[in-house]
């Protein structure tokens, strides 16, 4: 089965720390993350996509972001906090997010292309052919 989920990025308001993590629904994450921690966080989404193979691409953002790597006790999904002050967090994050996204538009384009072209009974090299007007 797909793992669809979505993948988001959360801001700590007046700090310099992002939440990266992956929810069904990020609005009730969001809630479950600021009423876990007694001091109240207050998040505020900095984007979220749905993505086929979430736990890859969240595992990857975590990956590349690991120096930055930032856990606060007492908070749900505490450990999946970053620290970016010497990172450009809102354009790093989005960016590498939207890298993901776009990829796998491509890649669910590519198939669906392909099985149409499969089912019409081209062949490829035709219709690479008459794509690129050989």
């Amino acid at each position: 089965m797909l793992d669809y989920r979505y993948v988001y990025v959360f801001k700590v308001k007046n700090r310099d720390l992002y939440k990266i993590g992956i929810s069904k629904d990020w609005k009730i994450r969001q809630i479950q993350i600021q009423d876990s921690k007694k001091t109240k966080l207050q998040l505020r989404i900095l984007i979220a996509l749905p993505l086929v193979f979430a736990t890859f691409f969240e595992q990857r953002l975590h990956k590349k972001f690991s120096k930055y790597h930032k856990p606060l006790k007492g908070v749900s999904g505490g450990t999946e906090f970053f620290s970016l002050k010497d990172y450009d967090g809102h354009i790093g994050l989005r960016g590498e997010l939207l890298k993901y996204f776009l990829l796998q538009l491509m890649l669910i384009t590519f198939i669906f292309v392909a099985i149409g072209i499969n089912l019409l009974g081209i062949n490829w090299y035709d219709y690479l052919g008459a794509l690129f007007k050989r």
